[in-house]
């Protein structure tokens, strides 16, 4: 559902701790003895000071506080303008990592929304054997067939590891925000390279989005408990601090709960209230973490507001609707996150 998307939108700001009012043009805002109108949507060259006024007029509005309409307002402050003057790129490039041989669809779903809803260009990074069919889906995406599975002779998975971190690793800094999980599948290897990959990626403060079996790393880091491995401890120290957007399903967010001891496997489902559980789930893994739990009644938290949704989406659940919100997910996070260093190279 569109608000599902809207309410993770507003929650970016909060990551930044900068005050941010959405302001009507048919209604005004009023602070102390200071009143304010805006126009609902404002052009890229404009949203920094938008940020900046918000912040004199010292509103701190809370973003569970605000009508659907007023959400909508919120997200389109951060949506790039379309201008004559913009280089490639400008718009955001985004990474999905994902893709195995049973699973070419997701990668491709995901890419494609972030690349629709309007970053300038989408990479996916796919195991070695998925490449040409996501590559035949769409010429628009660009398509790095880079990833193995653990090979029979134990031995060489060191050297393909290697091989797979070369690859992908120094390319990381080119990007604008990480997608992992769509299509990634559970091979010991491909999951090795991948929480390796997330560390990197926290270390340069990229905004990150885990969905699927991006979750299972996550999930399967804090279960290891003191068992966990060297790489399991590193990025769950990683993502701890990281930008991150974390979307769960039903299944997925029952995981994390018992995980973290909050609930117990023969106990009651924390997914039957998952309004008690959202916060506390999304501040035990890190600091700037945004958890969008997907239901029939949707919960998106933060640890510092928190918004729910009851409203029907479609009655048919089909694969592939997480992945398209996932991407679309990437794409307002990199927006987000230009918003806000415009706001503070302005000022």
């Amino acid at each position: 559902p569109g608000f599902i998307l809207l309410g993770c939108f507003t929650h970016l700001a909060h990551a930044y701790s900068i005050p941010f009012s959405p302001l009507s043009s048919s209604r005004s805002f009023s602070t102390s003895a200071k009143t304010s109108t805006m126009p609902a949507v404002l052009p890229v060259s404009q949203r920094a000071r938008c940020f900046k006024m918000c912040s004199a007029l010292g509103d701190t509005t809370k973003f569970d506080k605000l009508s659907p309409t007023q959400l909508v307002e919120a997200a389109a402050r951060i949506v790039p303008e379309l201008s004559w003057t913009a280089s490639k790129g400008g718009a955001g490039r985004v990474a999905v990592i994902g893709g195995s041989v049973e699973y070419t669809g997701a990668p491709f779903f995901a890419a494609m929304s972030a690349l629709r809803t309007g970053v300038d260009m989408s990479h996916v990074f796919c195991h070695k054997d998925a490449g040409t069919a996501i590559k035949a889906y769409s010429p628009e995406l660009i398509v790095h067939p880079v990833l193995e599975s653990e090979p029979e002779d134990k031995n060489k998975s060191h050297e393909i590891l290697q091989r797979i971190l070369q690859e992908i690793g120094p390319t990381m800094t080119r990007y604008d925000g990480l997608l992992v999980g769509p299509g990634l599948g559970r091979d010991p290897l491909v999951i090795e390279a991948c929480s390796k990959l997330l560390c990197m990626a926290a270390q340069q403060d990229l905004p990150i989005v885990l969905d699927a079996d991006g979750l299972f790393i996550l999930t399967s880091a804090i279960l290891a408990g003191e068992g966990a491995s060297a790489t399991q401890k590193e990025v769950l120290a990683a993502l701890g601090s990281a930008f991150l957007t974390i979307t769960p399903n039903r299944v997925e967010f029952n995981r994390l709960s018992n995980a973290l001891g909050l609930t117990e496997r023969s106990g009651p489902e924390a997914f039957e209230t998952p309004e008690a559980f959202a916060q506390t789930i999304g501040s035990r893994i890190g600091k700037r973490v945004t958890i969008v739990v997907k239901g029939p009644r949707d919960v998106i938290a933060d640890g510092t507001s928190m918004l729910t949704c009851s409203t029907e989406g479609s009655r048919r659940r089909c694969g592939g609707t997480g992945d398209v919100l996932a991407g679309l997910l990437l794409a307002f996070k990199v927006w987000a996150r230009q918003a806000v260093r415009e706001a503070r190279e302005g000022g």
